[in-house]
């Protein structure tokens, strides 16, 4: 399928001399004209090197800079994905490749003159999928809906997954993190070579959806990406989720050791512990991060962020990150934070589980177990506390049926995403006098497209919509996972309207201005309430938008005693 759809794409793609462009220290290359979604063609780069290799030596260490290039560069075709195991997707598919560390940029067709007198806004885009898939191919990434705008430079890029891109020893021997380092040097090339596309390097805006939104903020939390952009957009995930932080590095490293045959695994000291990880097949080491699932894809996310304990200036983190948070240690930026409907972030968790007899059978015969994975709950959490929060949002039955689907959907959707995001923009809004703001996307597809089908087996569950990374499919095209909305459609009005709140947000910093939503203060705050903030939603089956206060906001108390 895969192969397919890009033949059918690609061989649309036209290469053209005239579109060279040169970058100094590195080389010349030469892109290709993309068909627009609604709008004119435009102008894409793709495949472009930001790294050296992460393999051999390299891999498990911080990216290194790429080299230059002599002749020119073929950038008329994305580079592969980063090798990958997705445990979002039914059959669990592996693809990829350890040598992935490359990037897109897609640029308006505009005139040399225009080009010189008018820098352009650039917008780099984080892709989701938990920290162990995704990719920057546009057939995940699709650019038509951004640069249908023509309004600004669109950078989407590949960083390492899984194992790959977060395995640690703690220490500098194997230090973590490399997703997150392969994004701060992509941001970094921004800043070096997108003034050669037209792009202005003081206007630079980080966004992604999901695990790309909790990178999003986990880089404002990052000393050494400190001025390498000036807006964050962070949608469906913050790094105040639990399911960011893995708290014992090393005892994870040494487990995956074990479970590849790694010699001795149990005693090796941590440089000799990532000396062997080195050598072993990587297709072996993505295979045994099945270890880390207790049942079915269950913690869906196992690799994430590590505080690193030696500081040095490629360090990512050196203290807890939501301690950095909460203390006002922050790059501050305007930041717009988005979530989509409570039972459908929840969704992500528990609707393949819903949808599969087997699979729902397992789960509700061992209900006390199987569904605090799906919270992240801290070790030693006891199943009273469990209890507890199920009498909480009034749930009588221990078990996931039709009656429980959606406030059980509630619960998760609240502890994983939305009560991440209300600590984050309550503390953010009581020390910044940066612009904050904050949407909630709960309009349901009029098209019956929605990313319920990818969680579940194909059925579309209408209580649950609209679906965690719904408001995603309304800002990048994702041919490979879903059909285009159809272009008479009210969801094609939907995806132009929040398009165009968002390239606004990366020109100014304001979102919403047209309405006056004012900014988030601390005051705004409260046990039943948050600052105002943009619904998407419907009136009578009709798109409508709103400006509301009131949340569900009943377990956020029990939220911070375990979290915070």
């Amino acid at each position: 399928m895969w192969t397919v759809l890009c033949g059918i794409l690609y061989s649309t793609l036209v290469v053209r001399a005239d579109l060279d462009v040169c970058l100094k220290d590195q080389g010349c290359l030469r892109g290709t004209m993309m068909p627009g979604y609604r709008g004119d063609a435009f102008e894409a780069f793709m495949g472009i090197p930001f790294a050296q290799p992460p393999i051999k030596d390299l891999r498990f260490q911080n990216p290194v800079a790429a080299n230059g290039w002599e002749g020119i560069l073929n950038a008329s075709v994305p580079h592969t994905s980063c090798l990958q195991k997705c445990y979002f997707l039914r059959t669990w598919p592996v693809f990829g490749d350890e040598d992935c560390l490359y990037l897109n940029v897609y640029r308006p067709v505009v005139s040399q003159e225009d080009q010189s007198a008018h820098s352009l806004p650039v917008m780099v885009y984080f892709h989701s999928g938990g920290f162990a898939c995704g990719s920057s191919d546009p057939h995940s990434v699709g650019p038509e809906y951004l640069m249908d705008t023509q309004q600004v430079i669109l950078v989407t890029t590949n960083n390492r997954l899984g194992p790959f891109g977060f395995l640690s020893t703690g220490d500098r021997h194997m230090s973590g993190n490399f997703g997150f380092k392969d994004q701060r040097l992509a941001l970094q090339w921004v800043q070096q070579h997108i003034a050669s596309f037209g792009g202005d390097p003081d206007l630079v805006t980080i966004f992604g959806h999901s695990a790309g939104g909790m990178s999003s903020h986990l880089h404002m939390l990052s000393p050494n990406s400190k001025g390498l952009f000036h807006r964050t957009i962070s949608l469906s995930g913050t790094a105040l989720s639990a399911m960011v932080r893995v708290r014992d590095p090393l005892a994870q490293a040494r487990q995956l050791a074990e479970q590849v045959g790694v010699p001795q695994w149990s005693s090796l000291d941590t440089q000799q512990l990532a000396e062997s990880l080195r050598e072993v097949d990587a297709l072996k080491i993505l295979e045994g991060g099945d270890i880390f699932k207790v049942w079915n894809n269950g913690p869906l996310v196992n690799y994430a962020a590590v505080v690193e304990q030696d500081a040095t200036s490629e360090s990512f983190f050196n203290e807890d990150f939501v301690e950095s948070h909460m203390a006002g240690r922050i790059h501050q930026v305007p930041w717009l934070l988005g979530i989509s409907s409570r039972a459908g972030e929840g969704a992500l968790f528990l609707l393949h589980i819903y949808t599969n007899p087997q699979f729902l059978k397992e789960f509700n015969e061992n209900f006390l177990e199987f569904f605090p994975l799906t919270l992240y709950l801290p070790e030693g959490t006891s199943t009273d506390t469990v209890k507890d929060l199920l009498a909480l949002y009034d749930v009588q039955e221990m078990e996931l049926n039709e009656r429980t689907i959606v406030p059980l959907s509630n619960i998760v959707g609240d502890f994983d995403f939305l009560y991440p995001l209300y600590a984050s923009a309550e503390k953010y809004a009581g020390y910044t006098q940066e612009p904050l703001s904050i949407y909630s996307f709960e309009y349901r597809s009029q098209s019956n497209i929605s990313f319920s089908r990818a969680y579940s087996e194909g059925i579309v569950q209408p209580e649950l919509l609209p679906a965690h990374m719904d408001d995603g499919l309304h800002t990048i095209r994702m041919p490979i996972l879903l059909p285009d909305f159809p272009k008479d459609s009210e969801d094609n009005l939907v995806t132009k309207r929040l398009t165009s709140l968002l390239v606004e947000f990366a020109k100014t910093g304001v979102f919403y201005n047209e309405t006056k939503l004012p900014a988030c203060k601390a005051v705004d705050f409260t046990t039943e309430e948050m600052c105002k903030y943009l619904r998407f939603g419907q009136q009578n089956g009709v798109y409508q938008e709103t400006i509301e206060r009131s949340m569900d906001l009943r377990g956020l108390p029990l939220w911070k005693k375990l979290y915070l």
